[in-house]
């Protein structure tokens, strides 16, 4: 193989924008460095820490929705000319796009385009979206997908793509669960703007969660742990707080940031006895920690009438489409929180048996427990550069 240590030598590209796509991508940047490879792109903390090159700063990649995207879109305009220079390079040997369909799905059409070597780890979920976007995967024999969910395999599969399934991260976790805490966990999501519009919503469900708790005499009253999913999160989620509560925040409300392994980050959820989580990975995170939760957005206009007109899936929360039927709970909010969505949301958190919250994770994990792993996967894509 090439030397590619050289400053101007070969290299991968990988692309992955989300908290998700981190977690997944440091196994195969990791495996890609092992194998002697240069690896250069958009990543987070875990993928850098595995030898990953960063173009442009991680923190800046997340947004949620069209009406997140607009102010922002100058800026991810230039982000993605950087991107796709990098791609275009003849140094680039291959492409490994990991979620963030904004920047691979354009990503996908160059590569189409110019017949680079393509790998796309949890492409756009076509199950829930109308499913012309995966028209652009048909007829490239350069691009293969890979996906966590059979749900997502036969759908691709379906329309003539090229897939595979790959295991998840999450089956790997060392099961370490702690007797549940009476606490409460409030997951606002990812992105800034999308995490600060949730918020107020979650708040007020968990005051409501705490007062049936104290009218039933359910033992302490809670405390609730507000999670920044990243620690640029965790000043604004402060400062929000602080601005509900007229700067004075109570001592039973706090702000934790999530651990960044996967390993630890369940651990730290499994203590927890019930979750608020914006909808996401998170979901999946979750259910596989047997924690009471309910899934539920705040949405922006925008993205909520373009999901009316372009989302098929009777369900979003990642546990309910996997199973099709509601396993767990989910509510969107289009208006602001009243006392009446709060008691259903927290009636819904009380109805879930811990029994069937526990086969409910125990299943959940032995469906994602199939197929390839990231390492192999990733050594399967880069055996085509190396010359013998």
């Amino acid at each position: 193989m090439q030397n590619v240590n050289e400053e101007n030598s070969p290299y991968i590209l990988f692309c992955a924008g989300e908290d998700s796509g981190d977690m997944i991508g440091a196994e195969m940047v990791s495996t890609a460095v092992n194998l002697g490879f240069k690896v250069i792109g958009l990543g987070g903390p875990l993928m850098q820490e595995k030898g990953l090159h960063p173009l442009w700063d991680y923190n800046e990649l997340p947004v949620s929705g069209v009406g997140d995207v607009v102010p922002k879109y100058f800026s991810l305009k230039n982000v993605f000319e950087v991107l796709s220079d990098a791609a275009e390079s003849k140094k680039c040997l291959g492409i490994i796009a990991i979620d963030y369909p904004g920047f691979n799905m354009r990503l996908a059409a160059l590569a189409k385009k110019w017949g680079k070597p393509m790998l796309y780890v949890a492409p756009p979920q076509v199950w829930a979206w109308k499913s012309k976007r995966a028209s652009l995967f048909k007829q490239a024999s350069n691009i293969r997908l890979a996906v966590f969910f059979d749900i997502e395999a036969y759908a691709y599969k379906r329309m003539g793509c090229d897939t595979i399934r790959l295991k998840h991260p999450i089956t790997g976790w060392a099961f370490d669960r702690v007797e549940p805490k009476s606490d409460m966990l409030l997951l606002p999501g990812s992105r800034r703007t999308s995490a600060l519009r949730n918020l107020p919503s979650f708040v007020k469900v968990a005051e409501k969660y705490r007062n049936i708790c104290a009218e039933y005499n359910f033992g302490p009253l809670p405390d609730v742990a507000v999670v920044a999913s990243r620690e640029h999160l965790e000043v604004p989620l402060l400062v929000a707080l602080e601005k509900l509560y007229n700067g004075r925040l109570p001592s039973w409300l706090k702000v934790v940031v999530a651990p960044k392994r996967l390993s630890d980050r369940m651990n730290f959820y499994s203590a927890y006895a019930a979750a608020i989580t914006s909808f996401g990975t998170s979901t999946l995170e979750m259910a596989c920690a047997a924690i009471p939760f309910a899934a539920c957005v705040v949405p922006d206009f925008l993205t909520y009438a373009m999901g009316k007109l372009l989302v098929k899936s009777e369900y979003l929360s990642l546990p309910n489409a996997i199973f099709g039927c509601g396993v767990t709970p989910e509510f969107i909010i289009r208006h602001k929180m009243n006392d009446r969505m709060a008691t259903a949301i927290v009636d819904a958190l009380f109805q879930q048996d811990i029994g069937t919250v526990d086969e409910i994770a125990f299943r959940l994990r032995k469906i994602l427990d199939v197929g390839k792993t990231s390492s192999e996967l990733v050594s399967e894509f880069l055996a085509q550069f190396v010359k013998r």
